[in-house]
C-alpha cells in the first residue's frame, strides 16, 4: 500500500500515530533537543515527524512493507532517521498539528513497526517555493531505539 499525501500542518512537525494513542506531543520529553535534532520525537503510541518549511507544506509519500526496507543506499535523501512504533488500535493515522486532522487512516495489524523517515530536497525548505518532501515506510519489526541512518548537515 503506497499513499501520496499533500496537506499543510503548523509547528513544524505532523504525527503517525496509533488511533489510541497515549502518547502525549505536549510533553517536555517529546520534542527534546536530540528530537529535534534527529527530526524525529517519540511517545508512547506516536512519532512526531519534524520537517524543515516554515510554511507547514508537506508532501509525503507513505508505504507499508511486508518486509524491512530494501533501501540501503542513501545519497538520494537528506536526512534518514527510524524508530519504533507499537500499534494497539488496529487503526493508524497521520494527522496535522496542532489541529489533529485526519489527513491518512488506515486499518492495520496490531504489533511493533519499524518506522523509516526519509528527507529530501532540505536545502530548498526556506525558498520562496520550498521543495522538501518526505518518505515514510513502515514494517514490523520487534522494539529498538530510534537510530539516525543519515544526518542532514544545514
Amino acid at each position: 500500500m503506497k499513499i501520496n499525501l499533500k496537506f499543510v500542518t503548523d509547528y513544524r512537525q505532523f504525527y503517525l500515530n496509533d488511533k489510541n494513542a497515549n502518547g502525549n506531543t505536549g510533553s517536555e520529553n517529546f520534542w527534546s533537543e536530540s528530537a529535534f535534532a534527529d527530526k524525529l520525537a517519540i511517545e508512547d503510541g506516536v512519532l512526531g515527524i519534524g520537517i524543515e518549511n516554515d510554511e507547514g507544506k508537506v508532501e509525503c509519500e507513505f508505504e507499508i512493507l511486508n518486509s524491512k526496507s530494501l533501501i540501503d543506499n542513501f545519497t538520494d535523501f537528506d536526512h534518514v532517521v527510524e524508530a519504533s512504533l507499537k500499534i494497539h488500535s488496529g487503526i493508524l493515522q497521520i494527522i496535522d498539528c496542532p489541529h489533529s486532522e485526519i489527513e491518512m487512516e488506515t486499518e492495520i495489524e496490531n504489533g511493533e513497526y519499524r518506522v523509516r523517515v526519509y528527507s529530501i530536497n532540505l536545502n530548498t525548505a526556506y525558498e520562496e517555493n520550498p521543495k522538501d518532501s518526505y518518505k515514510i515506510e513502515m514494517w514490523k519489526e520487534a522494539y529498538s531505539a530510534r537510530k539516525v541512518l543519515k544526518r542532514f548537515e544545514d
